[in-house]
């Protein structure tokens, strides 16, 4: 028998539940491919919140934070800091 794959996901009532196939194809409600997401801090300032939907390491200190991620995750995030600025220019 060969293993089928899964991930984690939001559960019907809360939390997280197992679900069957691959993130980016799962059609259950806030799963499926999310992609980086750039978003004003909700504490105001001049600073923004990144969003990354997978990450393969990440290490925090009080003045750091280290996240490690596979190129093409840094390609778009580059692709979404570019459109974030061209959105704050031409507004």
């Amino acid at each position: 028998m060969t293993e089928q794959e899964t991930h984690e996901g939001p559960g019907v009532y809360g939390g997280w539940e197992t679900h069957r196939g691959n993130r980016h194809a799962c059609p259950a409600p806030d799963c499926g491919p999310q992609g980086i997401s750039i978003t004003p801090n909700p504490d105001g300032g001049d600073s923004v919140l990144i969003h990354f939907p997978e990450v393969d390491y990440v290490d925090t200190q009080v003045w750091s934070v280290d996240v490690g991620i596979d190129t093409d995750t840094l390609r778009e995030l580059r692709d979404a800091i570019d459109k974030h600025l061209t959105k704050e220019t031409t507004a």
